[in-house]
């Protein structure tokens, strides 16, 4: 293994070279402050990342969404519900975490939705439909 002073000798012999062959705008804009030097992977410039969007909050309560779903007696009533609240995929995110529901990291806002009625509204169907065909 090379030595880290080794190492730091060679890098700057490196950038000085570097920085040598640069016009006189650029070396004036480092000099300045108004210019920096960055450090880019062999392999090139990496695609720069986007803050994560803050989800704006739920348009109600997690607990009176939940509760309105669970008294909606069809899927495609429980999917007009939650398309008639207008949440956005983060909100829907949200509620779905919130519900303990898995999702994919690249569900869509319909595949969200289905995932979200299917656990809460879903479930509940499919049970009483088994209790009536236990109990005839």
């Amino acid at each position: 293994m090379t030595d880290p002073a080794d190492l730091a000798h060679d890098v700057l012999l490196k950038v000085a070279a570097f920085v040598k062959s640069l016009p006189a705008s650029q070396l004036a804009d480092l000099a300045t402050g108004a210019a920096a030097l960055t450090l880019v992977p062999r392999g090139g410039r990496t695609a720069p990342t986007r803050p994560a969007a803050s989800a704006k909050p739920l348009s109600r309560p997690v607990a009176e969404i939940e509760q309105m779903l669970s008294e909606i007696g069809t899927r495609a009533a429980a999917v007009q519900y939650l398309n008639d609240e207008r949440l956005t995929v983060p909100q829907l995110r949200e509620l779905a975490k919130v519900l303990g529901v898995a999702l994919p990291s690249k569900a869509t806002k319909e595949s969200v939705t289905n995932r979200i009625v299917d656990s809460v509204v879903g479930r509940r169907l499919d049970s009483a439909a088994i209790d009536r065909m236990v109990t005839r």
